[in-house]
């Protein structure tokens, strides 16, 4: 309850063949029909959209229950975080699909109908899928559109990658440039969390005199996570605890015990048993360095193209 909420937007990584764009093939008049946006002459129609919303929201809600909709993120609910990603998403593969067609970059139908196979044959005897997919119009023309974007999108990051040429010597500069970004630093803690904070100097008071600290975690503590394990907390790195609560642990040497530290959950009293501080070695993070370029290479011409494009969107067809 202590750790701070966060749910990070990975688009690109949650489904692998069913949430990459879907844009309409022929010209369509934006009159007569509910679109979503407009990449150049490229249409998003809302059918689409909606298909790809309604498999984001299946995968959220498999993962962490139907309550994750109302959840607050940055002053929207996380529905209304996750339908802006959705569109900005499809909205970026479309204007991505748009230049490879044009530098002549094209998809065998060969290879679409080889990959469709495939995945037909995985999901066969997947009732509860198939199901869904027939209740929600996920139906073949549907999943080879997005079977042929995957293709493109793997082409578009192939390219990208042999055009940054990363040589061994190219990661180590970067590496030597950026090491304190690879230093591990880490606190092994324990904590007691109460609600006032007289009830917390009163239990750091029992401290002092020489009571185990476990014990009056596993009695005291309204952490009901940690509380059984005597306050446990493990490792953990910076910034993945609430601000007051990391600053406090981080400035503890082992042994060393916090006065009450506030946060939004209460008073909490911090233990530190161990503190890791190590450099990652060249070779360990070496692919993490190339992963991290051609990402950043990604997203540098992903918004290149974007910025050559008129994009419109229309947000009111989005309930």
């Amino acid at each position: 309850m202590y750790f701070r909420r966060r749910i990070v937007f990975m688009i690109i990584l949650i489904v692998m063949v069913v949430i990459t764009v879907g844009c309409q093939k022929e010209k369509v008049d934006v009159n007569s029909v509910d679109i979503v946006a407009k990449v150049g002459e490229q249409v998003i129609s809302k059918d689409v959209y909606d298909k790809h919303l309604i498999l984001f929201k299946k995968n959220y809600e498999d993962m962490y229950g139907d309550k994750v909709w109302s959840l607050d993120v940055g002053g929207k609910t996380f529905l209304q975080a996750v339908q802006e990603n959705v569109l900005e998403k499809l909205i970026n593969d479309t204007a991505i699909i748009s230049y490879m067609k044009n530098n002549k970059i094209e998809i065998e139908t060969s290879e679409i109908e080889e990959r469709y196979a495939d995945y037909m044959e995985r999901i066969k005897d997947q009732t509860e899928a198939n199901e869904f997919f027939a209740e929600h119009g996920i139906d073949e023309a549907f999943i080879k559109e997005q079977i042929k974007t995957d293709l493109y999108m793997n082409k578009f990051y192939e390219n990208l990658s042999k055009e940054l040429n990363l040589s061994e010597e190219k990661l180590k500069e970067y590496y030597e440039q950026n090491k304190e970004e690879y230093r591990n630093i880490q606190v092994k803690a324990s904590h007691i969390l109460v609600d006032k904070e007289e009830e917390a100097k009163d239990i750091l008071n029992k401290i002092q005199a020489g009571q185990d600290f476990s014990e009056l975690a596993k009695e005291f503590s309204k952490d009901p996570g940690s509380a059984p394990q005597g306050g446990d907390l493990g490792f953990f790195s910076k910034d993945m605890m609430v601000p007051e609560f990391d600053e406090a642990a981080f400035n503890l040497q082992p042994g060393e015990i916090s006065e009450p530290i506030k946060t939004t959950y209460g008073y909490h009293i911090i233990k530190v048993f161990d503190k890791i501080d190590e450099l990652s070695s060249f070779e360990d993070v070496k692919e993490e360095i190339r992963t991290l370029l051609i990402d950043q290479a990604i997203l540098s011409k992903s918004d290149e193209i974007r910025n050559s494009m008129k994009i419109e969107r229309f947000p009111e067809n989005i309930k």
